[in-house]
């Protein structure tokens, strides 16, 4: 019997778009916040947020950024109203052993289908180059790291 492979479709929409907006947040800032995107069930066009140290907020960590976020598309992932959600974050990684520590955007992805992974995409920053007259980082990602993970969206948050 042939198992049926998950349509990764919507997960590689995500991943595209979220990765689109962290290069250039990368290029211009040098950091991202958290931030999610999703794909609802009646709209084929992704949705995405990024929390801003605008929103009137004391600082949050990063990983109260994800959580909140998590909080927040928890009630439409529960009600099936969502196909696919991603997750993403600013991370230090390194190899098991390895005292060295590499910085990444770490994507969680879960879809409907069940596919639920983690990537790792790492990355180098090297000081700007100007391009219209706007000085911009250069970002080069290396090649990512994935690992299926537990899902965050299966069971609703607890609150904050």
């Amino acid at each position: 019997m042939q198992q049926k492979l998950p349509n990764l479709a919507p997960v590689q929409l995500l991943v595209n778009t979220v990765m689109g907006w962290a290069e250039a947040q990368l290029q211009e800032a040098g950091r991202i916040p958290a931030a999610a995107a999703w794909l609802s069930r009646d709209d084929p066009e992704p949705r995405f947020r990024a929390i801003a140290s605008a929103e009137g907020l004391p600082a949050l960590s990063v990983a109260e950024q994800e959580k909140m976020l998590a909080i927040e598309l928890s009630g439409p992932w529960q009600r099936n109203e969502l196909d696919a959600i991603l997750l993403a974050a600013p991370v230090l990684y390194g190899r098991s052993g390895s005292g060295e520590r590499s910085p990444a955007v770490r994507l969680h992805v879960e879809a409907r289908e069940g596919y639920c992974a983690d990537i790792l995409m790492p990355y180098r920053i090297r000081a700007g180059w100007r391009r219209h007259g706007i000085a911009r980082n250069r970002v080069h990602f290396s090649h990512p790291v994935a690992q299926e993970s537990d899902s965050r969206f299966s069971e609703s948050p607890a609150p904050a």
